[in-house]
């Protein structure tokens, strides 16, 4: 019980993660400069499926998680499935509320610098609290152990692939994209500093934790 106390003392700032994260999405969405390149990847198979953005996300994050866990025996966390459940919607949700206004260039540089700052924070504020990274970050360090090639090589390749097959079929792709690139992933490094957390030492938590825990109690 001990073990689940924890937790549930981490699921607020986890879920608040994942309403910053969202909301970041929906800015880059709606600034039309570009998406990073899950979200070309999400956007295309939503023109070719008529599902909406979050709702793609949704089910293509529960395909990758399925397939991490059967191939590469991936963890899961409690964060990582609330993320599945939750995140879609939520990104929907926003994305029905923000109107970019009709004001030009200026506007949608606004929204996409906002966009990509909140996107990045809310991700390292997600991941920091330990219960679970997303169903994508999995699937980089499944293929990373399997193949013993770095993180830091594997997520850059994969988001290259994803990009590309966003790409043909339809997604946005813009400076932005090139931005969110180079970009993101400092931008997350910088935050879990200061949230004090250490990305290639702190654990996630594993679900399969609670049933020992309570075995060993």
């Amino acid at each position: 019980m001990e073990l689940v106390r924890q937790d549930l003392g981490k699921a607020a700032v986890m879920l608040l993660g994942f309403v910053v994260m969202s909301l970041g999405v929906a800015l880059l969405m709606n600034s039309q400069m570009g998406l990073f390149p899950w979200g070309v990847l999400h956007e295309g198979l939503s023109e070719a499926t008529l599902l909406t953005f979050g709702q793609v996300t949704s089910y293509l994050g529960f395909v990758i998680l399925l397939f991490s866990v059967v191939v590469f025996k991936t963890n899961i966390g409690p964060g990582t499935i609330l993320n599945i459940l939750l995140v879609g919607p939520i990104i929907d949700l926003f994305d029905l509320i923000i109107q970019l206004p009709n004001d030009g260039l200026f506007i949608k540089m606004i929204f996409f610098i906002v966009g990509l700052i909140l996107m990045s924070l809310g991700k390292a504020l997600y991941i920091s609290t330990k219960l679970g990274a997303g169903p994508r970050d999995g699937l980089f360090v499944g293929v990373s152990r399997t193949l013993k090639i770095e993180v830091k090589y594997i997520k850059p390749l994969i988001e290259v692939i994803v990009l590309f097959i966003g790409y043909l079929l339809g997604g946005l792709v813009g400076v932005g994209t090139i931005i969110t690139m180079l970009l993101s992933g400092y931008m997350v490094q910088m935050f879990f500093k200061l949230f004090k957390f250490e990305s290639r030492t702190d654990r996630q938590r594993n679900l399969v934790e609670y049933f020992r825990y309570r075995k060993s109690a």
